[in-house]
């Protein structure tokens, strides 16, 4: 009966033991649990600020793409603006040429020199339009001071010719909509 009762002090206490080894087990995976979940959320926390960083600076790169868009866009402009001015410049400098032209062939009475100087006027005509220059056809048309310059204002019998221009001292030009020289002209009152 000893024997038994030695048996059964044996297994209590192989239980007993077995119960604690079970206890700290579990106490442990709880720990480690734990430290799991502290884990899992220090990387939850770290992956909601990396994604809000991310967004900024995806914010950030569509700004600056808008910003170089618009730069670009405005230094095109600038440029065909200042390309136009440029352009518009050279062709007001040469109008003059082209007065100068047409007194020559009202003046010259060879016929060889005047169809010299015909071509050299329509080249330079030609040039010019290439530009988009057309000349400002004012003769008979009413006065519009947008395109006109009146150096004098004449009484006039014709009802019909009055506010019209009667003559034409200097061939206005455009070039496209803008007035590279008004004519100037004689205009009916």
């Amino acid at each position: 009966m000893e024997d038994e009762e030695k048996k059964t002090d044996e297994e209590a206490v192989g239980t007993d033991t077995a119960e604690q080894e079970c206890e700290a087990e579990t106490v442990d995976f709880t720990s480690r649990i734990k430290d799991l979940e502290d884990m899992l959320e220090k990387s939850a926390a770290e992956s909601e600020k990396n994604l809000a960083r991310a967004r900024d600076l995806n914010t950030m790169y569509v700004r600056l793409q808008a910003d170089f868009d618009n730069y670009k866009k405005r230094t095109a402009a600038q440029l065909e603006k200042e390309r136009s001015e440029g352009v518009n410049e050279v062709l007001e400098k040469l109008l003059p040429i082209a007065d100068v032209i047409d007194n020559a062939l009202g003046m010259i009475k060879d016929e060889s020199v005047a169809e010299g100087v015909a071509m050299i006027k329509r080249e330079l005509e030609k040039t010019m339009g290439v530009f988009g220059v057309t000349e400002i056809k004012a003769l008979g048309k009413p006065f519009d001071p947008a395109y006109h310059e009146a150096i004098l204002r004449v009484p006039c019998a014709d009802s019909e010719m009055s506010g019209k221009v009667t003559e034409v001292f200097r061939k206005g030009y455009m070039a496209g909509d803008k007035v590279l020289r008004h004519c100037v002209v004689k205009v009916a009152e």
